[in-house]
């Protein structure tokens, strides 16, 4: 049986803060863009084949795309004002910018990244809390999506997550080409608190 954990731990943890996922999203595109500003446009260019196939630049076009895919899911330009006071948004997870240029041009990325946390500043409380509709596909045998209820703050905090499993990604292909890399880089907050590093 898993423990629940106590309100007071929750307390010590920021559990309270109400947009703490929105600050978990911006720190993990500061942490990104820390890393991008460390490399080389080279270096974005690189792969570390056969142990990861997909370059450092193609991985960051992934983490944008997720990204982009939330922020355009609930501010469609159909619709405007506070995203607590209209219908529900969908996110579309399917949607990929595969051999877009931001795969190989890391000014692209960081510019995207620069324009992504101008949005997350500007949420609200209601923002996050409101109703959103994510489709995705979720079967490896066949084409398949399927559509579920969410919150903006639910899918914040997957964003965020799924991030950090990248730049670990990343991580490796730097280090397998002998590239410094930031010894926090790519590790989930849980891991980092439980080290006693966040």
């Amino acid at each position: 049986m898993i423990p629940i954990l106590s309100s007071e731990r929750h307390q010590e943890t920021g559990f309270s803060n109400k947009l703490a996922v929105v600050q978990g999203c911006i720190d993990a595109l500061e942490q990104g863009k820390a890393f991008l500003s460390s490399l080389t446009g080279e270096q974005y260019l690189a792969s570390a084949e056969p142990y990861v196939t997909s370059s450092i630049g193609e991985h960051f076009r992934h983490i944008l795309d997720v990204y982009q895919g939330v922020y355009l899911g609930v501010y469609s330009d159909d619709v405007g004002g506070s995203l607590s006071t209209h219908q529900t948004r969908v996110i579309d997870y399917n949607q990929r910018r595969r051999g877009h240029r931001v795969e190989t041009c890391r000014l692209q990325a960081l510019a995207e990244i620069e324009e992504l946390l101008a949005w997350l500043k500007s949420l609200t409380v209601a923002d996050v809390k409101a109703p959103v509709q994510v489709i995705s596909e979720v079967s490896v045998s066949q084409t398949q999506s399927a559509q579920m209820r969410s919150t903006l703050e639910r899918e914040l905090t997957f964003i965020a997550l799924h991030a950090n499993h990248h730049f670990a990604m990343t991580k490796v292909t730097m280090t397998l080409l002998g590239g410094h890399v930031e010894a926090d880089f790519g590790f989930a907050p849980a891991t980092l608190t439980y080290l006693g590093r966040s």
